[in-house]
């Protein structure tokens, strides 16, 4: 299975990408494509997929080692967990938009 790191970081901050990497980075990790089925589809070698896919996952850790986004959401899910169901529900529902 690919690293479901991400799958959450590309949801999270795939919008920062540019267009082309976004496409990729969502055939990877969202539509489990190869990196020939990509290469085949973009009209490029595997390599460039390769490396267009190793660039996506260095920029998506540049994103989250500064906005801190998913670490905070995980912050907040465990801090909720003391809470009561009911406000627990209405704390993930906010976090799952």
């Amino acid at each position: 299975m690919k690293d479901i790191k991400y799958c959450f970081l590309l949801q999270t901050y795939g919008k920062l990408l540019t267009a082309t990497q976004s496409e990729i980075g969502e055939m990877y990790y969202n539509f489990d494509m190869s990196l020939s089925e990509i290469a085949e589809i973009k009209g490029v070698s595997r390599q460039s997929v390769s490396d267009a896919l190793k660039k996506i996952r260095a920029e998506l850790d540049d994103f989250e080692s500064k906005l801190c986004f998913l670490a905070k959401k995980q912050e907040i899910k465990e801090f909720a967990k003391g809470l009561s169901a009911p406000a627990q529900e209405a704390i993930n529902a906010i976090l799952e938009r």
